[in-house]
């Protein structure tokens, strides 16, 4: 299991915090209706998903919590919903990195799009609405909707993460000792024999 350092890592904090600022303001005013009074369109969805891309489960449940609040308080919607669907979000998003260390592979991709969809759309609104929504096919329609939308921003937040955030603090993000190459090998071995 991969450890994310984000108690020692500066860069880290401040750029999740800075996540979680844009996403609580995308979350509040930019959301299209599609149930009025129950389920919205938003990309504050992918903004709870990056927190979970950058910072595993603790970043994403850090970035959900605030994106959630951002949720809640624009209403649209019942209050428990956002708060509880951003934090599974970032938790769906951030267990990829604790289960494979390679962010570049197919699996860690396949793992934070399925993750994001599944643990952070569908089981929240499902379980959500349960209590709230009698008609199973209500359920079933609202919860489909926010795991196709918890996938759509899945593929975001990674693009974003590799893109944009990568090239500017990624070294500074992701502390890793990097393995020498062959040609590394053979140099420090030829040092130690002189």
């Amino acid at each position: 299991m991969t450890q994310i350092p984000l108690q020692k890592n500066t860069v880290s904090l401040t750029t999740l915090a800075l996540i979680a600022a844009l996403g609580i303001v995308v979350r509040m005013f930019i959301r299209i209706p599609v149930i009025p009074g129950f389920v919205e369109l938003t990309p504050g969805f992918m903004f709870s998903l990056l927190g979970g891309v950058i910072g595993g489960v603790p970043g994403g449940i850090f970035v959900g919590a605030i994106v959630g609040i951002g949720g809640a308080m624009g209403g649209g919607e019942p209050p428990l919903l956002p708060m509880i669907g951003n934090i599974f979000l970032g938790i769906g998003s951030g267990l990829a990195i604790h289960v494979t260390k390679e962010r570049n592979s197919r699996k860690y991709a396949l793992m934070v799009i399925l993750g994001g969809g599944i643990i952070g759309g569908f089981i929240p609104t499902a379980t959500v609405f349960a209590s709230l929504v009698d008609p199973i096919e209500a359920i079933l329609a609202a919860a489909l909707l926010d795991m196709t939308q918890g996938f759509l921003w899945a593929i975001v937040a990674l693009f974003v993460e590799r893109q944009i955030i990568r090239p500017i603090a990624g070294d500074y993000l992701y502390p890793e000792p990097e393995e020498p190459t062959l040609g590394e090998s053979t140099m420090e071995a030829e040092d130690t024999t002189e």
